[in-house]
């Protein structure tokens, strides 16, 4: 055997070994990742959607002009593509994404690529011929049920540019996309459950400011004819989402020229989550509010006024709802007021989140995105009322101000009021100065009827219009009531009468009212357990006063009635020829009173006011006073008497001669 032969002979040998040896060698199989072409899967839905070839028979290239064996194709204004990977145990996707190289020189449009798993975005990139090839590494959660791949397109002069995505393949085995939420879904997946001038990405190429196409999302646009309001309610009742995420922009194609303003509103039922008013200059905003328990509709607005070109485009970009841990906000039950139901009106137009009844326009040319209107007319005042018997609201709230429309020139004069059952809230005139005013009114426990009342008084050109931004009535918290056994008055004779509260808590603040409901006191934050209120006079005869509390940061309690006595009888004042005075030398000064009565008690003071003798009570019809020394010179003391059951009587000046 030659030396070449036995070299080749131990070779094998040595393969074979080190191969039989390599079988028992630790495995590290379980930590090793796999991957499945995309290609190789059938997809569970598609449109627009191609393998390998293009309906002309071509095969996909890249950017480049090279071709592509191992990819996928999109053509149209919405192409995707979606495959069901429940169970399958991918944990990311990786591959390319590029423009075929026959529809890139020229106009093509715009175009961007999204990678979604269910309804949550992946990776999301506008397509371009400078952009070459792009790699994508997108981690997958680990419950993921579909993956979707979806283009969204604009036509350019030329048509639309063509999507490849290369080498595209799901990897096991590698780690999981971390994600907090137990739920998670896109509004345009829930779908709208009414709307107006609503368009979601499926049939429209949404655009943000910057020019940029949204693969997710949809828009909210009025007539350009009128403006005026559009919106899109989703239901969501039961699914316990508690956020809501967005990112909102004007659409570019409408910024440039008068396009008029938008006012952007997100409501959880009727109540407010946010509100901005967007103009050209506005960047993209990007939007978290916290959705609270028990929400039932979520609705997105625009109120939008028309300018010379039209209006106003909104679009919201992957408008999702999640639930995320187990906390949500709380917020009191808060309705409009067309949720409560008018009895009556008159000149009054309400904005809501389904019906226009008026631009909502402040003193300064902001928008709301609802409230009120009213404005007087050959009928007489403007106003509404609504029936509060059965919906426990106690609190009626809004941003007040004149529309900005009418306030250069004569437009008469306006005072608006709050009332409840016929008592009046609130009141206030209205002037070009006024500005907005946050007006909030309690509304008393047992009121029936609430009634938003405007007086005007036609000018030259017309009459006011009276803005309720934003307005609502609520279900706030009440402080709880005072007993009547913890207040005390003290109903006083000549002097300020004192009431006086007990086992209070830190902060609160006690309000005295007489019976017709007047304020007469409010006390400061109590520092104790205890007020004090000094009120100038109740009055002479018995009476009630109605007394409340309220604690920090809760509404004013109902009042709690308190009786007080009338003001004690003042005793018979003394006549100065009942007093003989015995200015005496070197002994002590002698006071004599003549025709008392039993148990009178008679009080000495010096001529400026100062207490210097008091008798005890008179066992017969006279009392004598020892002073030690009135002084040696002629001068003046005050007597009073205080009788049985009486207070103090008045004093009388009496004269004394030198000693």
């Amino acid at each position: 055997m030659n030396k070449q032969a036995l070299k080749t002979m131990i070779a094998v040998i040595f393969f074979f070994t080190f191969a039989a040896y390599g079988n028992f060698l630790p495995s590290e199989a379980s930590a090793a990742t796999s991957s499945v072409r995309l290609s190789s899967l059938s997809s569970d839905s598609e449109e627009g959607f191609y393998t390998s070839y293009w309906s002309t028979g071509e095969k996909f290239t890249d950017v480049y002009g090279k071709t592509v064996n191992d990819g996928i194709g999109f053509y149209g204004d919405s192409p995707y593509v979606t495959y069901n990977v429940s169970g399958k145990g991918y944990s990311s996707f990786q591959g390319k994404v590029t423009l075929d190289s026959r529809y890139v020189n020229g106009d093509y449009g715009k175009s961007v690529v999204g990678f979604y798993a269910d309804d949550r975005l992946l990776y999301e990139k506008p397509l371009s011929k400078s952009g070459g090839v792009v790699n994508v590494n997108a981690k997958l959660p680990k419950n993921i049920k579909h993956f979707s791949i979806v283009v969204k397109e604009k036509d350019g002069s030329k048509g639309q540019h063509f999507v490849v995505v290369q080498d595209g393949q799901f990897i096991k085995g590698g780690s999981y996309l971390s994600v907090p939420y137990s739920s998670y879904s896109s509004l345009v997946t829930i779908g709208d459950s009414s709307s107006q001038g609503y368009y979601a990405s499926s049939y429209n190429a949404l655009e943000d400011i910057n020019g940029t196409l949204t693969t997710n999302g949809f828009s909210l646009n009025t007539p350009d004819y009128e403006g005026g309001l559009s919106y899109s309610t989703f239901s969501i009742e039961g699914n316990g989402y508690n956020t809501l995420e967005t990112s909102i922009s004007l659409d570019s194609r409408y910024v440039n020229g008068d396009y008029g303003k938008s006012v952007v509103g997100i409501y959880a039922d009727d109540y407010l989550l946010y509100e901005k008013e967007y103009t050209s200059k506005t960047p993209i905003q990007k939007v978290k509010v916290s959705i609270p328990k028990g929400t039932h509709h979520l609705t997105l607005l625009t109120n939008q006024i028309r300018g010379a070109k039209g209006t106003q485009t909104v679009t919201f970009s992957q408008p999702v709802v999640s639930k995320t841990g187990s906390s949500y906000t709380s917020v009191p039950y808060t309705a409009l007021p067309s949720t409560i139901g008018g009895n009556s009106s008159n000149g009054a137009w309400e904005t809501n989140l389904s019906q226009f009844g008026g631009i909502i326009r402040f003193s300064n040319g902001t928008l709301g995105t609802s409230g009120l209107i009213l404005e007087s007319d050959y009928e007489g005042d403007a106003y509404a009322t609504y029936n509060l018997s059965d919906v426990g609201v106690n609190y009626f709230k809004a941003k007040l101000a004149l529309d900005s429309a009418h306030l250069q020139g004569d437009y008469g004069s306006s005072t608006i009021q709050l009332l409840a059952d016929n008592r009046v809230l609130y009141s206030k005139a209205l002037t070009k100065s006024t500005g907005i005013l946050n007006v909030g009114v309690q509304i008393p426990s047992k009121a029936q009827e609430f009634k938003i009342v405007v007086k005007q008084k036609q000018g030259a050109k017309g009459y006011h219009n009276v803005v309720l931004g934003n307005a609502v009535f609520q279900k706030l918290p009440v402080s709880s009531k005072l007993s009547a056994s913890r207040v005390s008055v003290v109903n006083n004779y000549n002097q300020n009468d004192v009431v006086t509260v007990k086992s209070l808590a830190k902060g609160d603040v006690i309000k005295v009212y007489n019976t017709k409901g007047a304020l007469l006191a409010t006390s400061k934050p109590v520092t104790s357990n205890y007020a004090k209120i000094s009120i100038k006079q109740l009055g002479t005869a018995k009476g009630n006063i109605l007394v409340s509390r309220t604690t920090s940061g809760v509404l004013e309690s109902d009042p709690v009635s308190v009786p007080y006595a009338a003001e004690p009888v003042p005793s018979p004042s003394v006549a100065a020829k009942q007093v003989t005075i015995e200015n005496n030398k070197n002994k002590n000064d002698l006071i004599t009173v003549k025709s008392l009565s039993k148990n009178d008690v008679i009080k000495v003071y010096n001529s400026k006011g100062s207490l210097i003798a008091t008798s005890k009570p008179v066992a017969s019809n006279y009392t004598k006073i020892s002073i030690k020394q009135l002084g040696t010179g002629k001068g003046n003391v005050l007597i009073s008497r205080i009788s049985t059951g009486k207070v103090e009587s008045t004093k009388t000046s009496v004269a004394y001669k030198a000693e």
